[in-house]
């Protein structure tokens, strides 16, 4: 009997170690794959700050679409060969971050995608992991904080973030309905949730 409870604890003992690698192995992994998106998004934020004043030098100012009736969708700018509709940032949480124009697992290890929309028909959707270099800050949002997008013409558009929800990972229709301006989402650390900060765009 002694050497079953002894056989039980043991295991128990084998088991907890290898729960407490494990995690210590997935936050060693998070860390560096953060520490990666801060540096990679630092360098892609001065290029695309670059390609932002070049196009603005002439001193004119940038033309909302909306307001002008030409186009309403992103018109993305190559750089390295890779598509960027702007940059999003973030006062609150410090956060400075360009925006692909397309959503894959290579791009959102770098910086945040577009998801859908565009922030000229009023339903932008930006994901981004949760690194805490990027997305994972957004749980530090409340109503009322200020967001920007400035698009790869310098035009900027401001919003005010007026909600957080917490949605099922695979509920897309719930990312996408509400009639939001913009929604700005990331997983949670389970991924098994989608935190998603709502924002109504600022009219000017």
């Amino acid at each position: 009997m002694k050497n079953k409870r002894r056989i039980v604890g043991n295991t128990l003992l084998i088991t907890g170690l290898a729960l407490l690698l494990g995690a210590g192995g997935l936050y060693f992994y998070n860390m560096t794959e953060s520490n990666a998106q801060a540096e990679e998004a630092a360098g892609v934020m001065d290029r695309i700050r670059t390609e932002v004043s070049a196009r603005t030098s002439d001193g004119t100012d940038a033309v909302d679409p909306r307001t002008s009736g030409t186009v309403t969708e992103l018109v993305p700018v190559l750089i390295d060969g890779a598509p960027y509709d702007g940059y999003l940032t973030i006062p609150a949480i410090d956060l400075e971050m360009g925006v692909y124009d397309t959503w894959n697992d290579s791009y959102l290890r770098k910086s945040v995608c577009r998801y859908y929309g565009s922030p000229y028909t009023d339903d932008f959707v930006i994901a981004g992991h949760n690194y805490r270099s990027g997305f994972g800050r957004l749980k530090k949002l409340e109503p009322g904080d200020e967001v920007y997008f400035t698009d790869m013409s310098g035009l900027v558009i401001p919003y005010v973030v007026k909600q957080i929800d917490v949605i099922d990972g695979t509920d897309i229709s719930g990312m996408l309905s509400g009639g939001w301006d913009l929604s700005l989402y990331t997983c949670t650390y389970g991924g098994e949730a989608r935190l998603t900060v709502r924002c109504e765009r600022v009219k000017l």
